[in-house]
């Protein structure tokens, strides 16, 4: 049920099964060879709430990653003592010291950076990591620097250990294991001999096995947490992982069509006999996708309808041909009934990209066996 009076008079609802993160942070563990296990939660932990999952997972993981220094003072504030891993790690000196008092662990990306610790006092050691660009090329170190700078941070005497040694996969969630392996190949080869903790799979990387016997010290998973396929064939519920969003919201209108009848913008759907269509209160203001197709389907008190017609900016329309339903019924856009990369595929899209822009849009309601009281 929703955990506020707000969230009741709102439409739609993004329910968020606190339970089924905790599943997932396990069956991603049982994949970890033993390495440590630090959750992702930048981006609001993929629109899912990260004070709320932060603090789901706290006794669980063994550290967060977060893109910005902002969401890790975040995290520390609302009482995360646990490592936080900063993958977009500091522009200045006042970042740096920043991160340095708040016992953060920036990602080194660019050589200036390792300069800015050499020549200034931080007044606290830091943690970093070096995040090697082994075929990735978006942020990262060229690989032929990495053994140069890696000495250069620990003669400087202003870290409180070894940096880290970090990667990223480009291509762990296809089928064909190579490309993995040689970013693999390329890692080793620049990291040969020096200290330091190793990172290097995502949760594609992770579940693929591609990185097998090579996971290093640390993982990184962050949308198999909640519950979306970060592979590219299989599903979800393949790897055991259960969905942590269900996307709610009620039936507006439903009304009786004939043959012919055109529905919706654009006159996209023409129904093919006399039939019932149904109106939901969604649309791509809410984060679902314009550009989802007629076909799509949605759970209607858990029987599947089908989109029909264009997506408007908070309706839809739905084919009910052999759906009973009245309304005010409830309708899932995704979740238990309809996984959100069904969705996706669909759209054109990423599940990602669904989670985080109706965790955006809608308001949330927080659900836990485990937990006393919601969480708002």
């Amino acid at each position: 049920m929703p955990s506020s009076r707000k969230e009741q008079l709102r439409r739609p609802l993004a329910h968020i099964n606190l339970d089924a993160l905790r599943h997932n942070l396990e069956v991603v563990r049982s994949h970890a060879e033993g390495v440590k296990v630090f959750a992702v939660v930048k981006a609001d932990a993929y629109g899912h709430g990260m004070l709320a999952c932060a603090q789901a997972l706290r006794t669980r993981a063994d550290g967060f990653v977060v893109s910005t220094l902002g969401e890790a003072d975040a995290l520390r504030k609302s009482g995360i003592t646990q490592r936080i891993i900063v993958l977009q790690g500091f522009m200045n000196v006042s970042e740096a010291r920043f991160a340095a008092r708040l016992m953060l662990e920036p990602v080194l990306h660019q050589a200036w950076q390792v300069e800015l610790i050499e020549q200034t006092s931080l007044g606290l050691p830091l943690s970093v990591w070096l995040k090697i660009d082994t075929g990735m090329h978006r942020i990262g170190l060229p690989p032929d620097q990495v053994q140069t700078l890696h000495a250069r941070l620990v003669a400087s005497k202003r870290l409180r250990q070894a940096p880290g040694l970090m990667t990223h996969f480009a291509r762990a969630d296809e089928a064909d294991a190579a490309p993995t392996q040689q970013q693999l190949a390329v890692f080793h080869a620049a990291t040969e001999g020096l200290a330091g903790e190793r990172s290097v799979a995502n949760s594609a990387g992770l579940l693929s096995g591609a990185a097998r016997g090579a996971l290093g010290d640390v993982v990184r998973p962050g949308i198999a947490l909640y519950g979306s396929n970060p592979l590219e064939y299989g599903s979800a519920a393949d790897l055991g992982l259960k969905p942590v969003m269900r996307l709610e919201t009620c039936l507006l209108a439903t009304k009786s069509h004939v043959q012919g009848d055109a529905v919706g913008y654009g006159a996209r759907f023409i129904c093919p006999e006399d039939m019932s269509v149904a109106v939901a209160s969604v649309g791509y203001a809410d984060g679902y996708p314009r550009v989802t197709p007629s076909g799509t389907p949605v759970a209607v008190n858990g029987q599947i309808a089908r989109l029909a017609g264009r997506v408007s900016m908070d309706l839809i329309t739905l084919d009910m041909r052999g759906v009973q339903a009245a309304v005010g019924d409830t309708v899932e856009l995704w979740g238990e009934s309809v996984a959100v990369d069904t969705v996706a595929h669909a759209a054109g899209t990423l599940g990602y990209e669904l989670l985080c822009a109706a965790g955006r849009a809608c308001s949330r309601a927080y659900v836990s066996a485990q937990d006393s009281k919601p969480i708002e």
